[in-house]
């Protein structure tokens, strides 16, 4: 079987998130086309899934806390293979389609409804703790916004997976710099996001979020305790229309779809 690269892959993925910004109700896009890198890592090199048995007992889980960047994970999801890529596109946000704009554990390879943000970090020191206990190599991988990053429900889940040396949870920060509201350093700073993590007792290394070597090289490390990544990325990447910008939400007419596809080096589907 040919290996597609990831490089590849990610294009791929931003393709059909772009054409989720141009069904009805439009997406979340700058925040999930931020994370593609990070997906494209996590699932097609990092975590040990099986695409077509979700639920397999030994696999690792992906949380998404910033959960409204739905369209994000299941673009990643249907390119490898957990769900169908047409049928994503045709259904989704629709009435009665698992495919809602807030991540849905009704989609294959979707571990829990998320979208209250600051809740992912503590679903993931559990789901670590579960497998402990269980006695189980299965590890947890969270994805967090920046932006959340200022809910202390957060710091208080850091703290217990410290105090239990959870070696099997990995908390990714989607640092794009921008939030619902505007810039994330003008709300509630994160300038000081790596030394506290550090200073909370996890594992901590600042990454260029879209070089896909770095991001393979740190998620491999091994660790002793719990790890945080900081993943340095932007709102929009790989989309040269959108300047690494945003927007937050964007509904596309058939005219700026075809543009962005253009812009990615696609022409309209």
């Amino acid at each position: 079987m040919v290996q597609v690269p990831l490089e590849e892959r990610a294009r791929r993925i931003r393709r059909t998130i772009l054409r989720l910004a141009a069904t009805p109700v439009g997406c979340h896009l700058g925040g999930s086309l931020s994370m593609v890198e990070l997906l494209v890592v996590l699932l097609g090199r990092v975590m040990n899934v099986r695409p077509q048995e979700p639920r397999w007992e030994e696999r690792d889980s992906l949380i998404l806390s910033k959960g409204h960047a739905a369209a994000g994970l299941y673009a990643a999801l249907a390119e490898f293979g957990f769900i169908d890529a047409e049928e994503l596109v045709q259904r989704y946000n629709a009435e009665g389609s698992p495919y809602t704009g807030h991540v849905s554990a009704a989609v294959p390879g979707v571990e829990f409804p998320t979208g209250s943000l600051g809740h992912g970090v503590g679903l993931g020191v559990g789901m670590a703790l579960g497998h402990r206990l269980r006695q189980r190599a299965n590890r947890v991988f969270v994805i967090c916004g920046d932006g959340e990053m200022g809910e202390g429900s957060n710091w208080e889940a850091l703290q217990i997976a410290a105090q239990h040396k959870l070696s099997g949870l990995t908390v990714l920060v989607d640092r794009n710099g921008g939030q619902n509201d505007g810039p994330t350093e003008s709300i509630l700073s994160q300038a000081a996001l790596v030394q506290r993590l550090s200073a909370f007792g996890l594992g901590t290394v600042e990454v260029d979020g879209h070089d896909l070597d770095a991001l393979a090289s740190a998620l491999e490390a091994p660790a002793e305790g719990p790890r945080a990544i900081v993943a340095n990325t932007k709102k929009g990447a790989g989309v040269p229309m959108l300047r690494g910008k945003g927007p937050h939400y964007a509904t596309f007419n058939p005219e700026q779809l075809k543009r962005a596809l253009a812009s990615l080096g696609e022409v309209t589907p």
